[in-house]
């Protein structure tokens, strides 16, 4: 009711200028009939793939009470001036490269529109290339592009970490080299004297062994001394065993 209210208000005043009765029903009335006489719908379809049969085939309303407006193909120089539109902001080298790539194209898409008409003629089926089509072909090739650069940007990256990772390599190489050389000669000092004190030590074990076979002989002479003193002191002992008693029975007759 609002809304009614609000539409009788608004075309009120030139319904009356009009003749209608000032009323809400034939107010609304005109206000339909005006809506018939101004407002028009554009639908736009395509005709690739089934969406467009389908809806056809459901709603005919959209062929009998319409309105069709068939698009024809671009020409070749509408292409060439899209194609322009959208790849001029791109970096595509040489002037005469950036040229040749947009004028592939719109070449590109008219062979593939010949191709489809030699395909409607050999096998009585439609292939449908519409603008969008030629437009889905440049976002494509950009997308595509871009894909590409980043892929060959990370390769430059990588290969310029490499190269820099094998040449600080190849510097500490280097060094450590240099490194290896000077203990290299330390080592060779090293052993040299190691030598020497090895030939040092070689002739001082000789004279060791000739000394210790030496006390060796003389231990066992001094053993077998021993052993002789030893044999001495018993026979002492059992002597002056002997004696003692004749020695105590002479102090008592001293007595």
């Amino acid at each position: 009711a609002d809304e009614v209210d609000t539409i009788y208000n608004s075309v009120r005043s030139e319904g009356k200028a009009e003749g209608v009765q000032d009323a809400k029903d034939p107010m609304y009335d005109f206000f339909i009939s005006k809506i018939k006489r101004n407002l028009h719908v554009c639908l736009c379809f395509s005709p690739v793939g089934e969406a467009f049969r389908r809806r056809a085939s459901r709603f005919p309303s959209l062929i009998n009470c319409s309105v069709i407006d068939w698009f024809q193909p671009w020409p070749e120089n509408a292409l060439l001036d899209v194609a322009k539109r959208f790849l001029g902001d791109m970096e595509l080298g040489k002037p005469e490269t950036k040229e040749a790539i947009t004028t592939f194209m719109p070449f590109s898409f008219g062979a593939v529109n010949n191709a489809s008409q030699e395909y409607l003629t050999q096998e009585k089926r439609y292939n449908y290339t519409t603008p969008k089509s030629f437009l889905e072909l440049i976002y494509l090739y950009k997308n595509m592009l871009g894909t590409k650069r980043s892929q060959l940007e990370g390769n430059i990256n990588r290969l310029s970490n490499g190269l820099t990772k094998l040449e600080t390599t190849s510097k500490d190489v280097a060094v450590l080299m240099d490194q290896v050389q000077v203990k290299s000669v330390e080592v060779e000092e090293a052993a040299r004297k190691a030598d020497e004190v090895a030939e040092v030590v070689g002739g001082e074990k000789a004279k060791v062994e000739v000394a210790a076979s030496a006390a060796g002989e003389e231990a066992a002479k001094t053993a077998v001394i021993a052993e002789n003193a030893s044999k001495m002191q018993a026979d002492c002992e059992r002597d002056l065993a002997a004696a003692i008693p004749a020695v105590e029975k002479a102090e008592v007759a001293l007595d």
